[in-house]
């Protein structure tokens, strides 16, 4: 397994330098998130985040198999940087992301819709496991927690259709996110704002946990984005990511520019780098 995982790494690697596409920055940079005694604040707009040091993470077009086949109207993604920040209280933990945008994209017609996203990565280990996961999407056993906020989604816009007359017989009620092609199952996956709370354990495996923990807000205005992902340190779920104070552990990026056509696999990334927890 480590062998075809280091193959399959050192391919998307050389792809990107015959592609003469830049990849992510390989110097890790650290995000602290920052102790405070305030409640959690679910706008991004909030004066608490002013007072909140952030960093800046370098983004990269992520390499996809056929590229001519998805042509992108710039030839390449279009975000090269997000400034993040963040906070927690001991009971919740919080991130701000920003990004320039020239557009607002946050319709969606069930069609072949275009629209702005942003996510945030992290590693789910077992107990005793030191190996981290491979931060496009993590690799065989080795799951990731992303936390992915889109923008059609907020105000309670709701992109996913019934169709369960369209399967007599199964006694089951289905939703199709038509952007992705995946079929929920909405009885026990049901969500609770602009944010999903998934899993992945390589591509092709995103999936909706039953569970949605965390709660977000996007806002674009003046040409930039602020989305405000929130969730509490703790939860019950084996699959979430963990959160201690004082300790530090992996964290990745990624934005979709609906404007240029961006979506699944065709949006800028970040390596792995590096949360402290204070």
């Amino acid at each position: 397994m480590f062998k075809k995982v280091f193959l399959f790494t050192l391919i998307i690697a050389l792809s990107g330098v015959i592609a003469n596409v830049p990849l992510a920055n390989p110097q890790g940079l650290t995000v602290v998130s920052k102790s405070v005694k305030v409640a959690i604040p679910s706008d991004p707009r909030d004066p608490v985040w002013d007072k909140v040091v952030g960093i800046t993470i370098p983004l990269s077009s992520q390499i996809i198999a056929n590229p001519r086949a998805f042509a992108l109207p710039k030839g390449k993604s279009s975000v090269r940087q997000v400034a993040v920040k963040s906070i927690n209280n001991g009971k919740e933990i919080a991130f701000l992301l920003e990004w320039e945008d020239s557009s607002e994209n946050a319709a969606l017609d069930n069609t072949a819709a275009y629209r702005d996203a942003a996510a945030i990565e992290f590693p789910v280990k077992k107990a005793g496991e030191k190996e981290t996961p491979y931060f496009g999407m993590g690799h065989g056993d080795k799951m990731v927690n992303i936390w992915q906020w889109k923008a059609d989604l907020e105000g309670g816009k709701e992109r996913a259709v019934p169709l369960g007359a369209s399967y007599p017989g199964e006694g089951l009620k289905y939703s199709v996110d038509w952007y992705e092609g995946r079929i929920y199952n909405l009885p026990k996956k049901v969500r609770k704002g602009p944010v999903e709370d998934l899993n992945a354990e390589g591509f092709g495996t995103l999936t909706l946990q039953d569970s949605q923990d965390v709660m977000g807000k996007g806002l674009w205005s003046g040409g930039k984005w602020r989305v405000v992902f929130f969730r509490a340190i703790t939860t019950k779920d084996k699959e979430d990511a963990v959160f201690k104070r004082g300790t530090t552990m992996p964290i990745a990026f990624a934005i979709w520019d609906g404007g240029n056509l961006e979506k699944d696999g065709q949006k800028s990334i970040s390596t792995w780098h590096e949360l402290k927890v204070e």
